[in-house]
């Protein structure tokens, strides 16, 4: 797929790249569609970038030095984030530009959408009633566990050793005094807090959730070592109320009022804009 917009033409490595995107995320799209879809994403955006372009022509260093920093932090630092990326110090000029190419998007659409007005307090209750499904309080648990990791020339003697420290448990042994004595772990008593489906590994979630308050699980293993885990308080699903979701609901309709006023100006931009379009056969 060939593609030049006002003169630009984009590289065949974005284009194949957004085509791999489309196809990844349209599964039982058939090849045309996903190419069409594919140059139409790249149409728009590479409007989008050359509008900011015009209009913000300069971005002040702090502001992308600010940014770089940022996105090394988030890699874990400065030699993660090279390390990572296979990257090198000599990469950092490169990286610097498409911060500042985002910076410059993301300060126009900021700008061309300011006078988009916040959805009204209808909107927002009619979302939370057609959606309250989205608007729900996990189930949670407050757990605590022993775990003993494994030795490799012996593993056998981890799960007779817990077998020994859950029968203590059942006869009366305070959990949290034993977890600061027995456990691999270093928690304060073994204890996890309280936590919703989706934070621990499977096999601990599949027993945790499973058991009642105060009770104390079999020995079992996970890809840490053996653990017994007790529960001491659980909490069920609930739905939020609209007061608590309300700033969540307006930031949500907000954006899609954004995405479609800008959609919207894009249309009107492309009809005045040169594109050329050669499909792969």
């Amino acid at each position: 797929m060939i593609i030049s917009v006002n003169g630009e033409k984009i590289s065949k490595e974005i284009c194949e790249q957004e085509i791999q995107n489309v196809r990844r995320n349209n599964k039982n799209l058939k090849e045309d569609k996903i190419q069409e879809l594919a140059a139409q994403n790249i149409i728009d955006w590479t409007i989008i970038r050359q509008e900011a372009n015009k209009k913000i022509v300069q971005v002040p260093e702090f502001e992308i030095e600010k940014a770089f920093q940022e996105l090394k932090n988030s890699h874990g630092g400065d030699k993660e984030f090279y390390q990572k990326f296979h990257l090198t110090v000599k990469d950092a000029p490169m990286i610097k530009k498409d911060l500042e190419q985002n910076i410059k998007v993301r300060h126009f659409l900021n700008d061309l959408t300011a006078g988009v007005e916040e959805p009204d307090e209808k909107a927002v209750k009619k979302y939370y009633t057609e959606n309250h499904h989205e608007f729900i309080n996990p189930e949670q648990v407050h757990a605590a566990h022993i775990v003993k990791e494994i030795d490799p020339r012996n593993p056998h003697s981890a799960y007779l050793e817990m077998k020994k420290i859950r029968n203590e448990l059942i006869n009366g042994a305070d959990f949290a005094e034993t977890a600061n004595n027995c456990s691999s772990c270093n928690d304060s008593g073994g204890d996890l807090g309280f936590f919703s489906p989706g934070k621990m590994v499977e096999e601990f979630e599949t027993i945790v959730f499973s058991m009642k308050e105060k009770e104390i699980s079999p020995v079992f293993r996970t890809q840490f070592g053996y653990h017994i885990a007790t529960v001491y308080e659980k909490v069920t699903e609930t739905q939020k109320e609209l007061k608590e979701c309300r700033d969540d609901i307006k930031e949500r309709l907000l954006m899609e009022l954004k995405d479609s006023f800008i959609a919207e100006w894009v249309d009107q931009i492309k009809e005045k804009a040169e594109i050329k379009i050669t499909y792969s056969k």
